[in-house]
C-alpha cells in the first residue's frame, strides 16, 4: 500500500510540475483580465477566446428573429454553409434580391405582365381579322412586345445572385481554400511559349529550371545560377545527358 501511494504522489507532482511549466511558457492571461478586455473593447469574453465570430451577445429568444422549427433545426444540422449564409445576407445587395423575389411570390407583377400580353393579343387578332399578315412590320413588333414572365424573373433574380456570389468569390480569393485562376494547364502552355522564344539553351535552361523547382531566377546572381545548374549536372538525374548509341545500332 505505501509503494501505490508513493507512485501516485510520484504522478501529481510530475503533473503540477508540467501544468507549472506550461503556464510559465505560456503566461495564461487570468479570467479576470479576459473579462476586463471584453469590457474596454465592448466584446464578449468569448469572442476573446475564438469560441464565436459575435462581437455582442444577443439574449432574445429566437423566436423574434421569425424562425420556424424547421428552419432552426435545419440551420442546427451543420448540412448548410452558415457562414456563407451569413455573407450573403450582408452583401448589400442581398436586400434587392429578397424585394425582387417577394415581387415574383406575390405574383402582382405576374399578373399585370399577363394583363399586359392579353391586350397585345387581342390587337393583334383583330388586325389579323383586317387581313394584316403576321410578316407585316406593326405585328411583328406586337409579337415582340409579348413579355414572357418567366424570362424576365429569370434574368432579374438570376443577375441578383450572379451579383452577389461575384462578390463574395472575389472577397475570398486570397483564401488557402480557394482555387487558383490558373491551371496546371496553363503552367504548361505558358512553359513552352518561354521555351520557342528562349534566345540560347542557357535561358531554355534557366525556364525549364524555374517552372520544375519553382524558384526565382532573376533574383539570382551569375555565379549563384552556374553553381546551381553545375550541382544539377552533377547530381541529378534529370540534367544527365542520355547515353547509347541510337536507336538500332549495335554496339561494336
Amino acid at each position: 500500500m505505501p509503494i501505490f501511494i508513493d507512485k501516485l504522489r510520484l504522478q501529481s507532482r510530475l503533473k503540477t510540475k508540467s501544468i507549472n511549466v506550461q503556464i510559465d511558457d505560456y503566461k495564461e492571461i487570468s479570467h479576470k483580465a479576459i473579462i476586463t478586455l471584453a469590457d474596454f473593447y465592448g466584446v464578449t469574453s468569448d469572442y476573446l477566446l475564438g469560441l464565436t465570430e459575435n462581437r455582442e451577445q444577443h439574449p432574445f429568444p429566437v423566436d423574434k428573429l421569425g424562425l420556424d422549427d424547421e428552419t432552426i433545426n435545419l440551420l442546427k444540422s451543420g448540412k448548410l454553409n452558415v457562414r456563407l449564409i451569413c455573407e450573403m445576407i450582408k452583401h448589400p445587395d442581398y436586400i434587392n434580391f429578397i424585394s425582387d423575389m417577394e415581387i415574383y411570390v406575390d405574383n402582382l407583377a405576374g399578373m399585370q405582365f399577363r394583363n399586359i400580353n392579353k391586350m397585345i393579343e387581342q390587337t393583334r387578332v383583330r388586325l389579323q381579322n383586317k387581313g394584316i399578315s403576321d410578316e407585316d412590320h406593326y405585328m411583328r413588333t406586337l409579337e415582340a412586345a409579348t413579355i414572357s414572365e418567366d424570362n424576365y424573373f429569370n434574368n432579374l433574380l438570376g443577375n441578383d445572385v450572379v451579383k452577389i456570389a461575384k462578390d463574395i468569390r472575389d472577397a475570398h480569393s486570397k483564401d488557402a481554400e480557394t482555387g487558383e485562376a490558373t491551371t496546371p494547364v496553363d503552367d504548361i502552355l505558358d512553359s513552352f511559349e518561354e521555351l520557342k522564344s528562349a534566345d540560347n539553351a542557357t535561358q531554355a535552361q534557366m525556364v525549364m529550371y524555374s517552372k520544375l523547382f519553382k524558384i526565382n531566377f532573376t533574383k539570382m546572381d551569375p555565379y549563384e545560377f552556374k553553381t546551381f545548374t553545375d550541382i544539377l549536372q552533377r547530381y541529378s538525374d534529370l540534367c544527365k545527358p542520355i547515353r547509347g548509341n541510337g536507336r538500332g545500332k549495335k554496339k561494336k
